[in-house]
């Protein structure tokens, strides 16, 4: 690949503006934004980020002008790019999109974030940043052949968030090439079985990813510089098989990556939500006693039935598993944090555009007893449903790939009864989208308990208008506890 080119497509990024992209993009940002920063409110109380965060609060008396959602401690901008990174990705509720193979928002955003608050910049910058950066990082997935047995979080992750913080901050395309450069030195070679196993080294990959993205750019401005070959070299021939130059450009400018995203409603992993949705279908419908199931049927693409090859170990592997996650549902009727407390409806606020869209079904919540706790692995009745279910490889589904996420679902019964769903396109993706307000409810509820449900409320009322923040620090403050 050419260094002209190079420079032509940090071009663009560097040339993302309000004004130049359509106002359903800019509005979708927000919820993109939103969103993210909810699970990362939630994931703020997991145990093993916040003994991270208490050994980082004991190094030195560094520079801490950059906030971790859902904490009250401020931190270096380093540091709270690193454990808002970790808690966003330890919950498995994180958004995504499916042509990225990936998520791309958590491994921008609190980098982002961090750096946009420690230089106070405004609404507008971030929001310039985020377009761009995901656009970025997409589109470098999209071009590569990640290697088998690599997590996609942490390869092209780094270039996502170094050119967000980098575009954030107005630097040039030239400079971008570099930062490219830099970053992709930087690039991960996480093992993805790490997730399906429910090894939590897994949620670790997003936080040093926004880490290097944001020391990316404090070395370039320190006079670091890289071998203009290294982006090329390192998702041609190190973390990738292979790369396609052309879908850097393939109707750039005409698309954008953030608003084809899919949001989760559901803390499990995505593969499993096609199946979920069937079965939510069935028994929004039928009379099903778990007891009276004997078999359920599940058809689906080759992912979704890989990742559920062996009894999970923990709850971190039970995400990951839709034997035990559809035991789950017969049994609880839906799947959700145990911390989920939805605010009535009528508290609900939607952004921008999103706010006049028919709404959905809704996001309903379970009690704390329906939340994935470990003790679910061990419950007789979850293990004896979860034995009951066949995962069967679809070709046909596998075809349908990326653009729909489809499975269908037969739930047998002891007395002969058989009831069957097929979705092809799940809940949250983009031909089946959440609306804006169950966006905003879904944050409301991660971040009401956290942070107090009137910080979350100020915090979404003023999001709606980001790009008028004069000072985003004000913004900020609202997302740590009073």
């Amino acid at each position: 690949m050419a260094e002209k080119e190079f420079l032509d497509f940090c071009s663009f990024l560097s040339g993302v503006s309000l004004a130049s992209v359509p106002q359903s993009v800019v509005d979708h940002a927000k919820l993109v934004l939103l969103d993210t920063l909810g699970v990362v409110i939630a994931g703020s109380q997991n145990a093993e980020v916040d003994k991270i965060a208490k050994h980082l609060c004991l190094i030195g008396n560094r520079d801490r002008s950059a906030t971790w959602p859902g904490r009250q401690e401020r931190f270096n901008p380093l540091d709270a790019a690193l454990v808002s990174g970790i808690s966003g990705s330890s919950l498995e509720y994180e958004e995504g999109n499916s042509r990225a193979m990936g998520h791309p928002a958590i491994q921008l955003i609190p980098g982002l974030m961090a750096a946009c608050e420690s230089e106070n910049l405004t609404g507008e910058r971030v929001l310039r940043g985020l377009i761009a950066g995901y656009e970025a990082g997409s589109r470098v997935s999209r071009a590569s052949s990640i290697r088998k047995g690599l997590h996609p979080t942490g390869t092209w992750g780094v270039v996502g968030c170094a050119l967000a913080v980098a575009c954030a901050s107005g630097k040039k395309p030239q400079d971008l090439v570099q930062i490219l450069n830099i970053a992709s030195s930087f690039a991960l070679s996480p093992y993805v079985k790490n997730s399906f196993v429910g090894k939590n080294v897994a949620a670790t990959f997003a936080g040093v990813t926004n880490y290097l993205g944001l020391l990316a750019n404090l070395f370039f401005d320190s006079g670091i510089r890289a071998d203009e070959s290294s982006f090329k070299m390192t998702f041609s021939r190190f973390v990738s098989d292979d790369f396609e130059p052309d879908l850097l450009y393939d109707n750039l400018g005409k698309e954008y990556a953030i608003a084809e995203n899919y949001f989760k409603p559901y803390p499990t992993c995505r593969f499993t939500h096609p199946s979920l949705d069937a079965l939510k279908a069935i028994l929004e419908r039928e009379q099903v006693n778990p007891e009276d199931v004997a078999r359920v049927k599940v058809w689906s693409f080759r992912a979704a039935v890989h990742t559920s090859s062996s009894p999970p170990s923990n709850a971190e592997a039970m995400r990951f598993s839709t034997p035990y996650l559809v035991a789950v549902m017969l049994v609880y009727g839906n799947i959700n944090l145990g911390i989920m407390n939805f605010p009535a409806a009528s508290s609900g606020v939607s952004i921008g555009n999103h706010l006049n869209r028919p709404k959905g079904r809704g996001i309903k919540p379970l009690s704390a007893s329906g939340g994935l706790k470990d003790e679910l692995i061990e419950d007789h009745k979850i293990k004896d449903l979860a034995a009951r279910v066949e995962m069967i490889h679809s070709r046909e589904y596998e075809r349908m790939l990326p653009r729909h996420n489809p499975a269908r679902v037969t739930v047998q019964l002891k007395d002969g009864r058989e009831f069957t769903h097929e979705t092809l396109n799940c809940r949250g993706d983009p031909l089946n989208p959440l609306t804006g307000e169950e966006v905003s409810q879904k944050f409301l509820s991660l971040a009401g308990p956290v942070i107090g449900d009137k910080r979350a409320e100020q915090f979404l009322e003023k999001l709606k208008n980001l790009e008028s923040e004069k000072h985003i620090q004000e913004l900020t403050a609202l997302l740590r506890p009073a």
